[in-house]
């Protein structure tokens, strides 16, 4: 795909076959996250974990919509891959930095995910049940001082990609 056509091509997909993407896809999706400018280049602030087992989905899933307030909720749409993004704080607590790395990591992951035509989602509520939920967290056996901050889910779906007239939403001035 090219860049633009990517980019337009690119949406949240929120239903999957339960499929796991192959390894090839899944390190692409992962090198794409390395590619991913973050803050003064201090990548060491950031970390992935790759969440395959069932059982630690099931259950991030059913603490994420506890906090919710929707239980039962489906909020990773039966994808089999979640990839938790942690950040390693700049300062005593998470900042705008740490969040802004955090967002760019998981769009870059979506972009390669969408010209693979592997489908993903940005997926916010499970941040929000591991920070909830520090017996998760301690299974992701994260690194000492990271925090969750966002994630991404991935799967195979029968849904596809395709490029789509973008209107200008966003209001624009020229100065000079």
């Amino acid at each position: 795909m090219e860049t633009m056509s990517t980019i337009t091509s690119r949406r949240s997909i929120r239903s999957y076959t339960g499929e796991s993407i192959s390894d090839s896809d899944l390190q692409t999706v992962l090198k794409a996250a390395n590619a991913a400018p973050v803050g003064m280049g201090k990548y060491e602030n950031a970390h992935l974990t790759v969440i395959q087992d069932p059982e630690l989905l099931r259950e991030i899933e059913a603490s994420a919509a506890e906090a919710l307030g929707r239980p039962g909720a489906s909020i990773f749409y039966g994808a089999p891959t979640y990839i938790a993004v942690s950040a390693k704080p700049y300062g005593d607590a998470l900042g705008n930095i740490d969040y802004a790395n955090t967002g760019i990591i998981v769009h870059s992951m979506a972009l390669a995910a969408t010209d693979l035509g592997v489908g993903s989602c940005y997926i916010w509520g499970g941040t929000m049940a591991l920070v909830a939920n520090p017996a998760l967290v301690a299974r992701l056996n994260l690194p000492e001082g990271f925090v969750p901050c966002g994630g991404i889910v991935l799967g195979v779906s029968d849904e596809t990609y395709a490029p789509r007239e973008i209107p200008q939403r966003i209001g624009t001035d020229y100065v000079g």
